[in-house]
C-alpha cells in the first residue's frame, strides 16, 4: 500500500531562498506604493495584509501567517533559470504568485483579460489600467 502521508514543505532556504530573498523582498516593500497594481491580477496591493483581496481571517485564526501577504516574484521563473543571479523584482499577492507557478501560463494572466476578472475592485479601474488594448493575438 502507497504512503499517504505528506511530505513536509520545504524550507525557503532549502529552496534556494534563503537569506539574500528576505533581504530583496523587504527591499521590494520598502519601495512599494500601496495601492500599486499587481502584475499577475491588477488589482491593488497593500503592506497591510489585512487590505489585499486574498486574506482570509480564518486562515490567520488556524495559524497560517501568509495569508494576505505579498510575494516577492521572480520575473525570470526560478524553474528555468535557478536562483543564482535571478533576484525577485517585483512584488505580487500571495495566491497570484502561486498561480503564476512556473510562469508558463503568464500569457493567460488574469490581468491581460479583464471578463475574467473575478472580483476586481471595480471594472472601470481595470480599464483605465490596461485601457483598451486587453485582448492580444499571441502567437501560436
Amino acid at each position: 500500500m502507497p504512503n499517504t502521508t505528506p511530505r513536509p514543505r520545504k524550507s525557503t532556504t532549502q529552496k534556494g531562498l534563503g537569506y539574500d530573498h528576505q533581504v530583496h523582498r523587504d527591499r521590494l516593500l520598502l519601495r512599494h506604493i500601496d495601492g500599486t497594481p499587481c502584475w499577475w491580477c491588477a488589482r491593488k496591493m497593500f503592506r497591510d495584509p489585512t487590505r489585499n483581496w486574498d486574506y482570509n481571517a480564518e486562515a490567520v485564526a488556524r495559524g497560517d501567517r501568509t495569508s494576505g501577504v505579498l510575494c516577492a516574484d521572480h520575473e525570470r521563473p526560478r524553474a528555468q533559470h535557478g536562483t543564482a543571479g535571478n533576484t525577485a523584482n517585483r512584488l505580487l499577492h500571495r495566491t497570484c504568485n502561486q498561480q503564476r507557478g512556473d510562469g508558463s501560463r503568464d500569457d493567460q494572466r488574469p490581468a491581460l483579460n479583464p471578463d475574467h476578472l473575478n472580483g476586481l475592485d471595480e471594472y472601470t479601474d481595470t480599464r483605465a489600467l490596461l485601457g483598451d488594448l486587453v485582448y492580444f493575438t499571441w502567437p501560436a
